[in-house]
């Protein structure tokens, strides 16, 4: 029941691009608890609150989590999942087969699955594919993630139960983008009206659609609708309530399509605190921890009578830990001034201590278990002595000798933004500080609440902050949100990374359905990235989970 949880084993800030599930065989105690049966609750601990349940507009993994689980399927589901043989996205789910795709890989053709019902009794029709397209298009939504993987799709038709979709380019990742992206919501729900009944998608995303008085009424209804915290979806949990800063259910729907689910009841409950998580699970009040901290791991999870009541794993997922510069900042123009900055961080040394040494000093968007990882690309190393000296070359150096290095009069002072609930930001700050102290850099923490944070992030007001990136499946990862300038307004770029020789290099990339020609594009992508440094790249982590043995197939 835990294999995909995109609440993000690192850092605090869970940032989804690309969602499946993780990757590799676990480490775990869990011996078999025999054949799962139906009944009982799991309450699982949540560390933060979701920001809202609408599929278009959430980013963040507790509210991705609600929506899909673990099986790409949990209250919305998409039109296809991956599968957990090579994760490979195979697995129909809305759909009832993989698309049909036109030689010219510019026409791609789902069937939407017959006989499927809404939790609130509508049935699923092809009207609510082609809706949730035209919603998540929409200029006038706050759906800008979603739009950035839906740059290359200039049309969809509805033929029957068919559903067309028409790209303007060859891509890669075009089934991906179509199939696991968005999961499917219904029209009925949030366009009772009608608003976007006279527009075909063609429409919708054309330039007038900006201005029109119809478009912009969904778009304000759509951002604050009712439905973004009560949503009603296909999957095999329906909504029940949720009990803000308390505690989040979902009840097994027992009319749903495919395999019914075993759990009559899933409680989401937010515990802040680590050590108070820990201790609810141990006392019976939680079921499931989905992120152990590495101390909790190898210190506080011992002992036959602990391993006799609760199972606990350890399992690679494809994630990445990051600190961001923001480049449009004075200080992180400069690509010697990027460069040194990553030197400047001891990361083997964040690994051993605050890791405890789980995990591997990160080097690329890919898992290292990935097919297209690239084991000949080195990251930059811990170099103190050379980072001093790219500094000295970009112009910043204490020139009034006072211990801070400045440039035409500016201290390179900087803030560090971190979310307030989060142990790992407390821990690795002041390990930063100290480093770039030595450096004579001088930075302040600037704490926010985590939903106030990400909107900091997406405005780029920020100097520098941490992130967890999840890239989902072990296959190739579509970068563009992340990568692509164009993705600085609406997409993931939060860090105004914008090199013409990379985002050239990642459009040629996306265009290619060679895997060897893509994968040697990639790589060139990635060199080009690392002499840049915009994003040092921590750690590759390892998830440490719990779950109570009481519960069969919880672990």
């Amino acid at each position: 029941m835990m294999r995909r949880i995109v609440i993000l084993p690192l850092l605090f800030l869970s940032i989804v691009i690309g969602c499946s599930r993780p990757g590799t065989s676990p480490e775990t105690n869990a011996a078999g608890a025999g054949q799962p049966v139906q009944g009982d609750w799991a309450v699982v601990r949540f560390e933060s609150e979701p920001d809202n349940l609408n599929p278009l507009i959430t980013q963040l993994g507790t509210a991705r989590y609600v929506l899909n689980g673990v099986n790409n399927s949990q209250i919305y589901e998409f039109l296809m999942a991956y599968n957990t043989k090579d994760w490979d996205l195979t697995e129909p789910l809305l759909a009832e087969a993989p698309p049909a795709i036109s030689a010219d890989h510019l026409t791609y053709t789902f069937t939407i699955r017959d006989g499927v019902k809404w939790h609130d009794g509508q049935p699923l029709t092809p009207a609510d594919v082609l809706f949730t397209f035209k919603a998540a298009a929409c200029p006038l939504a706050d759906t800008a993630w979603a739009r950035s993987f839906l740059t290359d799709l200039a049309d969809i038709q509805i033929d029957g139960r068919a559903v067309r979709f028409i790209m303007s380019k060859p891509n890669v990742y075009n089934v991906s983008n179509i199939a696991n992206i968005l999961t499917i919501i219904p029209k009925h729900v949030f366009d009772a009206e009608g608003l976007l009944d006279g527009f075909s998608y063609k429409d919708i995303i054309a330039p007038k659609a900006k201005t029109d008085p119809k478009i912009k009424t969904f778009g304000d209804q759509f951002n604050a609708h009712r439905a973004n915290r009560a949503p009603v979806g296909t999957g095999p949990y329906k909504f029940e309530k949720w009990d803000s800063g308390r505690e989040l259910i979902l009840a097994r729907n027992d009319d749903y399509w495919g395999k019914k689910p075993y759990l009559d009841r899933i409680v989401y409950r937010i515990i802040t605190d680590y050590t108070a998580a820990l201790t609810a699970l141990k006392a019976g009040d939680a079921d499931a921890m989905p992120r152990l901290l590495p101390i909790q791991y190898t210190e506080q999870t011992g002992g036959s009578a602990f391993e006799q009541q609760f199972a606990k794993v350890k399992y690679s997922i494809p994630t990445e830990a990051a600190i961001m510069w923001n480049n449009e900042r004075p200080f992180f123009r400069d690509k010697r001034v990027r460069q040194a900055m990553t030197m400047l961080v001891d990361r083997q040394k964040i690994i051993d201590g605050i890791r405890l040494g789980l995990g591997k000093i990160g080097v690329s968007f890919l898992d290292p278990s990935a097919r297209d990882f690239n084991p000949n690309i080195k990251p930059l190393p811990y170099d103190p002595k050379r980072a001093a000296e790219l500094l000295d070359e970009a112009g910043w150096k204490d020139h009034d000798g006072d211990g801070i290095r400045d440039k035409d009069g500016v201290k390179f002072k900087f803030e560090f933004l971190g979310s307030s609930g989060s142990q790992i930001f407390k821990q690795l700050s002041p390990v930063l500080a100290e480093e770039f102290r030595k450096a004579g850099i001088e930075i302040t923490e600037r704490v926010l609440e985590l939903s106030v944070m990400l909107q900091s992030l997406k405005d780029h007001r920020f100097d520098a902050s941490t992130l967890n990136f999840s890239h989902g499946d072990l296959s190739p990862a579509d970068a563009y949100q992340l990568w692509h300038s164009s993705a600085t307004a609406g997409g993931s770029n939060f860090f105004n990374f914008k090199n013409p020789e990379g985002s050239s290099i990642l459009k040629r990339e996306n265009s290619c359905t060679g895997a060897g020609k893509r994968s040697s594009m990639m790589n060139s992508r990635l060199r080009s990235c690392i002499t840049r440094k915009n994003l040092p790249r921590i750690v590759n982590g390892s998830r440490m989970c719990s779950g109570c043995r009481c519960v069969p197939g919880m672990i």
